[in-house]
C-alpha cells in the first residue's frame, strides 16, 4: 500500500462517506474480535480523529496475522462494501505505525474521544486558531503531535493533590490561561500570539511526569516537570530558533521564569513572561467555573481541517 507523507491529505473520519475508498493513519481507539454468523473471525476497529470515530472492519487473514494494540496509530486503506443493503468500511490494507516524529500532518490527528472532557477539546482548536502567527502555530503543532505527547495532554491531570487534579486538568488549566491571554488588551499582537503558545505549553513537562490516573510516572518520581519543558520542546525550539529566533528566546525566557521563585535565577523581564506568571496564578489559585472557557457543540471542519 501507499505509506503517507507530509503532503498527504488524508480525510476527515466524518468525511470518509464522501468516499469509497479512502486512506490514512489514525488512532485505534478500539478494537474487538468476532465470529460472524457464518464462522468467519473478523475484527471490528474504533478508528478516531478530531471530528469523531470510524468503525471498520476487517475479514482479511493476513492482514489479521498481526494484532494491533488499542492506543497506537494505524496506517489503513479501506473501502465502502455494501452487502445485502448494509453499508461499512472493510479495511483493504493495514500497517501497525513504526515510530514517527508526528502522529500526523494537523491537529486533526488528535483523537476527540481520547479526551475526557469534550468541550475543552474544542476549546483547544478554536483557541489555537486565534494564533495569527504561521510559524508559532506550527511550533505548536510540532509539539502536541509528537507520539509521547498527544494523547497525555489530552488526558493527564494538572497536579496529583493541587489545582485541577482530574483527568484532563492538564488541558483545561493550559487553555485557562490561553484565554485570559486572549482576552487581554495590553498586549501587542506578536506578544498575545507568543503568550498563547506559552500559556498552551508551559507545564508540557507533566506529559512525562504524570498518569491520567492521577499517578506519578517513575519519571516524575525524581524529575521536576518545570525541568522537562525546554527537553519535551527541544526538537521543534530549535526549529523554530532557526526562522525566528526572537520567538524562541521568548519562549524559553517565559518557560524558565515564569514562578515566583525564579528557580532558575531569572526573573520575568518581558511582559509576556509577567503575564503568564499573572495567569497561571489566577487559574491556580483563583479558579474558574466550567463556563468560563468558550463552548462549542462540536469542533467546525474549517478548524479542524486547517490546524
Amino acid at each position: 500500500m501507499k505509506t503517507l507523507s507530509e503532503k498527504s491529505r488524508q480525510p476527515l473520519l466524518d468525511e470518509t462517506t464522501n468516499f469509497a475508498r479512502f486512506m490514512g493513519r489514525y488512532y485505534l481507539h478500539d478494537f474487538q474480535e468476532g465470529i460472524s454468523a457464518c464462522g468467519q473471525e473478523y475484527w471490528l476497529m474504533t478508528l478516531a480523529d478530531a471530528s469523531g470515530e470510524l468503525k471498520v472492519y476487517c475479514h482479511n487473514p493476513v492482514l489479521m496475522e498481526k494484532k494491533p494494540i488499542v492506543g497506537m496509530w494505524v496506517h489503513i486503506e479501506a473501502s465502502l462494501s455494501q452487502p445485502k443493503g448494509m453499508a461499512y468500511f472493510c479495511c483493504k490494507n493495514l500497517l501497525l505505525e513504526a515510530p514517527v516524529e508526528r502522529i500526523g500532518a494537523d491537529l486533526s490527528s488528535l483523537p476527540r474521544s481520547a479526551c475526557p472532557i469534550d468541550y475543552a477539546f474544542d476549546a483547544l482548536f478554536f483557541i489555537v486558531s486565534r494564533i495569527s502567527n504561521q510559524i508559532l502555530r506550527d511550533f505548536l503543532r510540532d509539539v502536541l503531535l509528537q507520539p509521547d505527547v498527544a494523547i497525555n495532554y489530552l488526558r493527564c491531570p494538572a497536579s496529583v493533590n493541587y489545582h485541577h487534579n482530574y483527568e484532563g486538568g492538564l488541558l483545561v488549566h493550559s487553555l485557562e490561561m490561553a484565554w485570559q491571554i486572549i482576552c487581554a488588551e495590553e498586549l501587542s499582537a506578536d506578544e498575545q500570539n507568543i503568550a498563547v503558545v506559552a500559556a498552551l505549553l508551559h507545564d508540557i513537562g507533566k506529559v512525562w511526569t504524570l498518569k491520567p490516573q492521577l499517578r506519578r510516572t517513575p519519571m516524575g518520581s525524581l524529575v521536576g516537570h518545570d525541568y522537562l519543558t525546554l527537553e519535551v520542546c527541544a526538537k521543534p525550539l530549535k526549529k523554530l530558533s532557526e526562522s525566528a529566533p526572537g520567538f524562541a528566546n521568548q519562549l524559553r525566557h517565559a518557560w524558565t521564569c515564569h514562578s515566583p521563585k525564579a528557580r532558575y535565577g531569572f526573573k520575568p523581564r518581558t511582559r509576556v513572561a509577567k503575564y503568564l506568571q499573572r495567569v497561571d496564578h489566577n487559574s491556580a489559585f483563583v479558579g474558574y467555573p466550567e463556563t468560563f472557557l468558550p463552548r462549542f457543540s462540536q469542533t467546525s471542519e474549517a478548524l479542524v481541517g486547517n490546524l
